[in-house]
């Protein structure tokens, strides 16, 4: 049980991060509201982990997070079960990211 909640624990991490990055280039790309709406309701340790993260991570996060973007994924929908979905479907930059160790993460 312990795997499977240190795994959730890193996806959630990811995520956060990913909408970190996405919120900071909207606030400083004129979508200042659009962004901070992305942000507004995260807890402060939420988001301290994810600055964390982005901070050391912030090339990978950018390319989870532009990535999710252009599959147009649902908010719902998290990047793990995205990159695996097109990883199995044969995409080469899911499959890429996931070779370079996108998803994992020492927090």
């Amino acid at each position: 049980m312990v795997g499977k909640v240190t795994i959730r624990f890193k996806v959630n991490v990811i995520e956060s991060a990913c909408l970190v990055a996405r919120a900071v280039h909207l606030m400083t790309h004129s979508g200042f509201a659009e962004g901070y709406n992305l942000i507004k309701d995260m807890e402060g340790s939420e988001f301290l982990t994810a600055l964390r993260m982005l901070a050391g991570r912030e090339v990978m996060v950018k390319k989870l997070s532009d990535f999710k973007e252009s599959h147009k994924a649902k908010q719902s929908e998290s990047i793990a079960a995205l990159l695996t979905r097109e990883a199995e479907g044969g995409n080469k930059e899911a499959i890429s990211l996931l070779a370079a160790g996108a998803l994992e993460t020492r927090v």
